[in-house]
């Protein structure tokens, strides 16, 4: 037996005057009936969350008042000052504000990450005796120095750290002029 099982009691968590009398096991709710008389429900799949009055106690029988209740009707029918039943969105309010959260969350990151990278390729800063070029897919070192009639040496020395096995479509080079 648990540490703390002795207060898993009905008389333990409900309150005062309180007893369950019964449970619905279509709906998933607990019944239970206050010390004046009252019909209270549990919401569906809690046995001791937040209850809901459902009925209220009835005016005594005594008195020949006409109360104006029908007397055909069923004495679990009449539904004195119950509360209404709670909007969805004030039960998912919870989910919904975590849900926000994560997704200013998401949009930040992806903001953050989205700033940091350049599309745009950088363009060579070239001195006044060179030109800039833009590879072009299927460019080679050699290609492009036969074709603006330059030494492959010169482009190579204007060009430092050039890779010729890897050139990049969109990359930016310097050609020397002639």
């Amino acid at each position: 037996m648990g540490r703390w099982s002795h207060y898993d009691t009905d008389e333990e968590r409900l309150p005062e005057g309180m007893q369950r009398i019964g449970y619905d096991a279509d709906d998933q709710t607990y019944t239970f009936r206050d010390a004046d008389g009252s019909i209270w429900e549990s919401a569906p799949g809690s046995q001791y969350g937040q209850l809901r009055r459902v009925t209220t106690t009835l005016p005594s029988y005594g008195d020949d008042e006409d109360d104006g209740a029908d007397p055909s009707r069923p004495l679990n029918s009449i539904n004195m000052n119950a509360d209404p039943p709670a909007s969805w969105r004030q039960e998912m309010m919870p989910l919904l504000n975590w849900l926000l959260l994560v997704g200013l969350f998401l949009l930040f990151v992806f903001w953050f990450i989205g700033g940091t990278s350049s599309n745009k390729p950088e363009t060579a800063l070239c001195n006044d005796k060179s030109t800039s070029y833009t590879i072009k897919a299927g460019d080679t070192c050699w290609a492009i120095a036969e074709g603006r009639h330059v030494p492959l040496e010169a482009l190579v020395q204007e060009n430092e750290g050039l890779d010729c096995d890897s050139l990049v479509a969109g990359q930016s080079i310097c050609v020397p002029e002639v």
